[in-house]
Formats: C-alpha cells, sequence, structure tokens
C-alpha cells in the first residue's frame, strides 16, 4: 500500500469549506486538481472525476462514493481492471482547529499488486496536485469568509 497526503490549515469554518467541496459545479472556476465532477455528494453515488496534474493531461475516472459525513469527510473509491489489483481510496477530511478555523486534509490510498509500480515521479505529481487544490481551497475559502464577516459588518 501507498500513501499520499496533503494538509493546510484554514481560517473558514468547517461549514463553509465543506460548502465549497461540496459545491462540485463550481470545482471548474477554483479547483485546479478536481477540475469537474459530476454527481451529488452522497453515499453510494457513482461519481465521474475529471482529474488534471499540473503537467498531465485531463483524466476521466468513475469513482463510488463510500463515505459522506457532513460536515466532516468525504470517500470515494476507484478500482482499475479487478479487486486485488489497483485500488485508490481518496479522502477529503475537515478536522476543526481548537484555536479556530479548520486543518483539511486530502488523503490517497493506494492498494493492490500494482500500487508497488507508483513510481517517485508520480507519486510528486500527485502530491504537487493535492498541494495545489489544498492552497486553492484556502483562497476560495478565507476570501469567502472574509466577504461573509464584510456583509455582517454593513448590516450592522
Amino acid at each position: 500500500m501507498q500513501q499520499i497526503h496533503s494538509s493546510i490549515d484554514i481560517e473558514a469554518p468547517a461549514s463553509l469549506v465543506w460548502a465549497i467541496l461540496t459545491d462540485f459545479d463550481a470545482y471548474k472556476r477554483w479547483n485546479p486538481y478536481l477540475r469537474a465532477v459530476l454527481g451529488k455528494p452522497t453515499t453510494g453515488d457513482t461519481l465521474s472525476i475529471a482529474l488534471q496534474g499540473r503537467t498531465r493531461a485531463v483524466t476521466s475516472i468513475s469513482s463510488l462514493l463510500t463515505r459522506v459525513r457532513e460536515p466532516r469527510e468525504m470517500r470515494w473509491r476507484q478500482r482499475l481492471v479487478a479487486p486485488g489489483i489497483y485500488t485508490t481510496e481518496h479522502s477529503l477530511r475537515i478536522e476543526t482547529l481548537p484555536a479556530g478555523g479548520v486543518r483539511f486534509h486530502q488523503t490517497e490510498q493506494i492498494k493492490g499488486l500494482f500500487a508497488s509500480f507508483l513510481g517517485r515521479g508520480s507519486r510528486r505529481a500527485t502530491e504537487e496536485s493535492f498541494h495545489a487544490m489544498s492552497h486553492a481551497l484556502k483562497t476560495r475559502a478565507e476570501h469567502m469568509q472574509k466577504s461573509l464577516a464584510a456583509a455582517g459588518d454593513t448590516a450592522r
């Protein structure tokens, strides 16, 4: 098994970060890695996901949404060929921080016979894509949070 992970602290509430992550229609406007997601954020739904790494063309995959725990976690699984050969599980998780804000975690576990063939270059490219998405999510959430706070100050 191999695992790729990225995390980032975001100065915004979990509910706002969750709203951004589950607004699949908006991904094309802000997400440099998951360029499009078709489906609903509902456990058991099949998602059609268009991925684009920094140096790669767009790749489309079909994944099963295996867990949705609002506003904390969303997981999907993709199997290539047959069970035991190559399976990935992708997880987006939001952890509330004691001092405020959240820590966003993105993890992918790669299992099966072909997992050991994942090269360092591919692993590094995926990590870079995760970091790019995490930073874009942070920018979007913090900008939205500031806009919401400013609108609240104006309303008073």
